[in-house]
Formats: C-alpha cells, sequence, structure tokens
C-alpha cells in the first residue's frame, strides 16, 4: 500500500485511534512511516508533561523579601496564610478632626511622638502582594510554553518535504503465484532522486530471491533496480531512465546461481500509471 498519511499518523500518535490492520502491516515493513509516528508520539508525549504540572509553593525567603519590600510591619511579615485574617479586617472609619490651634514646637514633636500610625490600605497591599506573587509563576509557565512551541515550530520545520508520487502500479499475481499482489510506487525526492516502493503481499517465505525489474512495454528489454528483502523494499531508479519507456514494474523468484538474467519467473506484474 502507499505511504500512511501524515494527519492519520498524527491522529494515531495523539492516541485518538488505533491503526487499522493495513496501517500495521505498513508501518511493520516501512522505516520512514515508522520514523514519522515515533516522531509525533515524542512530540505529543512532550506536549503532554508540560500540561497540568504542579507548581511549587515558594519558599519563606520569597514572602520575607516581599514584606520587606513593601515595607509590611512585623505582625503582617506571616505567611499568607496566617495573615489572611488579618487583611479581611476593614480600617476604622477616621474620627472628625477638631478645630486646629496653633501649637508650640514642642507640643508638635509631642504629638508627632504620640499620633497613631496612618491608616493601612490592606486591600491596596494584597492587591499588591498577589501580583507580586503570581507574575513570576505566570512568567514562568509563559516562558515554558514558548519553549515547548519554539521546540515544535524548529521539529515541524526541520521535517524533510514529503516526496512527490510520480505514478503507480496494482501488482498483479502470474498464475503459478496465486493470492500474490502488491503495489508499486514512483516518488520523487526533493533532490529529484526517483525511488520506487514495492509493497508485496501474499508471498511467505520463498526459497528464491525475489528481484525487482523495470521492464518496457513491449519486453524488449529489462532493469534490475534490486532485491526485495521482506515484503516492502525502496529502489533507486537509475539517472537518465524514462519510465515512459520502462512503465512495467516486475517481481521475480530468482534462483541463488549468480545468473543475472531474469529467471522468467515472475511473481506480480503491473503496468505504472502516470509514469
Amino acid at each position: 500500500m502507499p505511504h500512511c498519511d501524515d494527519d492519520e499518523l498524527a491522529v494515531i500518535a495523539l492516541g485518538d485511534r488505533e491503526p487499522t490492520r493495513e496501517e500495521r502491516d505498513h508501518l511493520d515493513g516501512c522505516l520512514r512511516c515508522t520514523g514519522e509516528l515515533d516522531a509525533l508520539r515524542a512530540a505529543s508525549d512532550l506536549a503532554r508533561e508540560t500540561v497540568g504540572a504542579p507548581l511549587q509553593a515558594p519558599p519563606a525567603s520569597v514572602w520575607a523579601g516581599i514584606h520587606a519590600e513593601l515595607g509590611l510591619a512585623d505582625e503582617l511579615s506571616a505567611t499568607p496564610a496566617d495573615a489572611s485574617g488579618a487583611d479581611d479586617v476593614p480600617a476604622a472609619p477616621a474620627a472628625p478632626a477638631a478645630p486646629a490651634e496653633p501649637a508650640t514646637p514642642a507640643a508638635t514633636e509631642a504629638s508627632a511622638a504620640t499620633a497613631p500610625p496612618a491608616p493601612v490600605d490592606l486591600a491596596e497591599r494584597r492587591r499588591a502582594r498577589g501580583s507580586r506573587f503570581w507574575a513570576p509563576l505566570l512568567a514562568a509557565a509563559a516562558v515554558l510554553g514558548l519553549v515547548v512551541g519554539v521546540g515544535a515550530g524548529i521539529w515541524w520545520n526541520s521535517r524533510e518535504p514529503d516526496p512527490t508520487v510520480l505514478a503507480e502500479a496494482e501488482l498483479a499475481g502470474f498464475p503459478d503465484w496465486p493470492g500474490a499482489s502488491g503495489v508499486a510506487v514512483v516518488e520523487e525526492l526533493p533532490d529529484g532522486t526517483r525511488e520506487v516502493v514495492v509493497d508485496l503481499a501474499g508471498v511467505d517465505d520463498p526459497d528464491d530471491l525475489l528481484e525487482v525489474w523495470l521492464i518496457r512495454g513491449d519486453a524488449s528489454g529489462l532493469v534490475s533496480i534490486g532485491l526485495l528483502d521482506g515484503a516492502t523494499g525502496r529502489f533507486t531508479v537509475p539517472a537518465g531512465l524514462d519510465l515512459g519507456e520502462y512503465p512495467l514494474v516486475d517481481v521475480s523468484a530468482e534462483p541463488d546461481d549468480g545468473d543475472p538474467a531474469h529467471s522468467g519467473d515472475s511473481i506480480v506484474r503491473g503496468d505504472l500509471r502516470g509514469a
């Protein structure tokens, strides 16, 4: 079968569904699709690890630094849990001011020494303390999300472009090989190299070698492009070979006798469409 669809591989990597039997059989023999699925699963696992991670409670030194910067009194420098009750006490309303009378310098100094401290706006300090507490955590979360996003973007952009499919052929079995079938796909890589990807089915543990050929339409010439090891193989098309002149893909059973000629025992053959 042709390579697995990238979108379907992404769905499988996310765990939304299991691969079909055909996809599983293809993944067992295709290094390209298996590598793509492994990379998508790694990216999915990385994203899951960064979601819902527990936040660590800041140490006491953090609260001490916040209290020191805000100038909080000693009795307000406890942890947030201890100070929560104090924050909820509303400030007492100021008493009506009495008519001012001229005061001597000595009286002014005495009144300054004995005057009660100015009311503390606890609500404002609570807002400031909350923003100072959450700001570092939100910044850390933003940085973590940026790192994950940039890493995923680099991985996605570094992927090699998908090859272009130039032609396909359904491989039909010969009478001596009942049940044999297959698919051949011609792909062009980004560098211009052409490859024939062969998927063979219905041939289990053959005694002979399996050789892949490109044959002229009138069978007047043929070119061997390699031996098929297993059910799936990828073979480079010789540079300059016109697939329009060699449109037949043939898989033959070859005895291990050192003879490079075609044995005449073809297993499957098909005509490339689009070549």
